[in-house]
């Protein structure tokens, strides 16, 4: 019996319904939201950051027996698939070190700007990030709608794109 407590990539049609399904029987769900509001301020209902995604904090054996449970029409819950490896033959565990940039990096806030002085940092540039938040992260500079961001991948799950990130906190890596 596997008993080590990990972050696990969900994927769901109805990633609201799973979220409220899997809340009281996982250690830990994180749905990252997008809170909109309406020209008046008004909050409007929140919407999931990357459609169909969320994580959930459980042992492996917890996290499979909910999944399997998930398509049984018994049990009423909304159906989910866990992220598996490459190899498709393991769920894929997610670092706590990887969560928590992704957590830090889907906080509410719109606030995604480039990395300027672009004759520093060419687009496939390995970097790492040396103080500041994000410290000790390494990712590659792509651009990313004409502007230049750091990437750091969360394997097999996504890819995220940075927020503003001053080029003197960065240094390049050799490959």
């Amino acid at each position: 019996m596997n008993d080590l407590v990990h972050w696990y990539g969900v994927k769901s049609p109805k990633v609201f319904d799973t979220e409220r399904c899997l809340t009281p029987l996982c250690e830990s769900v994180y749905l990252p939201k997008i809170i909109r509001r309406d020209a008046d301020g008004h909050q409007l209902a929140p919407k999931a950051l990357i459609a169909g995604l969320m994580f959930i904090r459980a042992t492996e054996d917890t996290a499979l027996r909910l999944e399997k449970d998930s398509h049984d029409p018994v049990n009423r819950m909304s159906p989910f698939w866990i992220y598996r490896n490459i190899a498709g033959d393991r769920i894929q565990a997610i670092s706590e070190r990887e969560m928590n940039l992704f957590r830090l990096l889907t906080v509410n806030d719109t606030t995604r700007c480039e990395v300027y002085r672009k004759d520093d940092f060419r687009t496939g540039d390995r970097v790492r990030i040396k103080s500041g938040p994000f410290e000790g992260y390494t990712g590659y500079a792509r651009r990313i709608r004409r502007d230049k961001h750091v990437v750091v991948d969360i394997e097999g799950i996504c890819a995220i794109a940075l927020p503003f990130i001053h080029p003197d906190l960065l240094e390049k890596l050799s490959e």
